[in-house]
């Protein structure tokens, strides 16, 4: 007879109070208001102004929905470095069809954006499955698929204007990345993406499958994981939510440049890492991710707010991820 996979249960079941009653979540809440402080003093306070803190909520949301994505992955053992080839292939792709401007438009023609769109997470999505595919039907390394589909993606996007860049994006899609001052749509979006993860994650059979094929793959097939199929739809819902991270960069910023995805493999493994998802899979929650993502784009913010230029900011991220492995170690030993 078939074991029955159960879904995962947090300590408690609402959202805020399993937050509360998770002490490694507990040391992050105080990680995040320790780095709040922290730039607040060193920076006069120019950090925790009105005008500043909305741009580190959209930065950090736009980060965070494929932070999400990469969540998923990692939690089966796997790791997805295609992040920015996808995003930037999905925003050329969105901006050369929708684009004002004929030197950048790939069809001849301006597209309606709420045609665009979903075509925009069409792709991405199959990039994911199709990454998905290749690693659970060839048994190849997702680490050398994904590097592949990163170059893959970024050539594509790349070919699709010859410049990386595609301006006079309609203003209807503004409405998308705008939203009130102190409350922008991209942060609604990303708080949605992450309780519709959370839920999936922690209280249905697919998140408890997640788990035990990050756990033990082989485990998981004698008891009845269809553990090839769980791959496949991990990455293929990591693909999804690179493609709405790549709407709302483009409705956010009304342009598409491929430098907008830059950096956003690295940024999407250091919150996941920060937020205790174990790199060896089976192990870790969305909650943490979602403080992982603040605790990244607190500390982004705060030494280009200092004037630190941007390698010393890779070399912080990169002791960030390192250090946070180690913690993982030490804990899992």
């Amino acid at each position: 007879m078939e074991r029955q996979i159960q879904p995962a249960r947090l300590n408690a079941t609402l959202f805020p109070i399993g937050l509360l009653h998770d002490r490694e979540n507990g040391v992050r809440i105080l990680v995040v208001i320790a780095l709040v402080i922290g730039f607040a003093l060193a920076t006069g306070g120019l950090t925790v102004n009105s005008a500043n803190i909305p741009n580190i909520l959209v930065q950090s949301a736009i980060r965070g929905v494929a932070a999400c994505g990469q969540a998923l992955v990692v939690m089966t053992a796997e790791l997805d470095l295609s992040v920015s080839g996808v995003v930037a292939l999905a925003m050329m792709a969105g901006g050369s069809l929708i684009t004002g401007n004929p030197r950048y438009s790939l069809l001849g023609f301006a597209l309606s954006p709420w045609v665009a769109i979903p075509i925009m997470l069409l792709i991405s999505t199959a990039f994911g499955l199709i990454n998905g595919l290749i690693v659970s039907r060839l048994r190849l390394p997702a680490l050398i698929v994904t590097l592949g589909s990163w170059q893959i993606g970024l050539g594509l996007a790349y070919q699709m204007t010859g410049s990386g860049y595609v301006d006079q994006i309609p203003e209807s899609v503004a409405i998308i990345g705008q939203g009130l001052p102190y409350l922008p749509n991209p942060v609604i979006i990303f708080f949605i993406v992450v309780t519709a993860t959370y839920f999936i994650l922690h209280h249905s059979r697919l998140g408890a499958e997640i788990m035990a094929v990050g756990g033990n793959a082989r485990c998981a097939y004698i008891a009845g994981v269809k553990v090839p199929n769980i791959k496949v739809a991990v990455f293929g819902l990591a693909g999804l939510l690179y493609g709405v991270a790549a709407v709302l960069a483009m409705s956010r910023y009304m342009t598409s440049t491929m430098t907008q995805a830059s950096g956003l493999e690295l940024a999407t493994i250091a919150a996941v890492a920060i937020g205790g998802v174990s790199l060896s899979g089976g192990k870790g929650t969305i909650l943490g991710v979602l403080l992982g993502i603040l605790i990244i784009g607190i500390i982004d913010n705060g030494l280009s707010v200092m004037g630190v230029g941007p390698a010393y900011t890779s070399i912080a991220k990169g002791i960030i991820i390192v250090a946070a492995i180690i913690i993982d170690n030490w804990f899992r030993a």
